[in-house]
C-alpha cells in the first residue's frame, strides 16, 4: 500500500509543477515533439523539456512512439485524463465528453 501511495504522491506532485502541467496541456490534445513542445511551453530551455520529458515518461505519464529520427510525445493510455479536462472545463476551457456524458446518464 505504501508504493502506491507513493506512486500516486509523484503522480500529482509531478502536475503540480508548473512546467510539467504545461507540458502535459500541450500534448493533451495530440502528440509533440520535443520541439513542438518547446515551442508551446516557451518558458524554458529545449534541454529542460527534455530532462521533465524524461521525469514523466519514467513515472507513465507520458509516452512516445519513434517515427524516423523524431520522438512524438503523447499521455500515457495508463491514466483516464478526464480529472484534468474536467478541471480546465470548471475553470474555463472545453469539458471531457465522455464526463459530460456519464453526468448526462445519471
Amino acid at each position: 500500500m505504501q508504493q502506491i501511495n507513493k506512486k500516486i504522491l509523484q503522480f500529482f506532485s509531478s502536475l503540480a509543477d508548473e512546467t510539467r502541467l504545461r507540458i502535459v496541456l500541450s500534448i493533451m490534445d495530440e502528440p509533440k515533439t520535443v520541439t513542438q513542445i518547446h515551442e508551446a511551453v516557451n518558458s524554458i530551455t529545449l534541454s529542460a523539456i527534455s530532462h521533465q520529458l524524461t521525469h514523466l515518461t519514467n513515472l507513465d505519464i507520458v509516452k512516445f512512439q519513434k517515427k524516423g529520427r523524431k520522438k512524438f510525445f503523447e499521455l500515457s493510455d495508463d491514466f483516464c485524463w478526464c480529472i484534468l479536462r474536467d478541471t480546465l472545463g470548471h475553470y474555463g476551457k472545453t469539458k471531457c465528453a465522455a464526463c459530460a456524458e456519464i453526468r448526462s446518464n445519471k
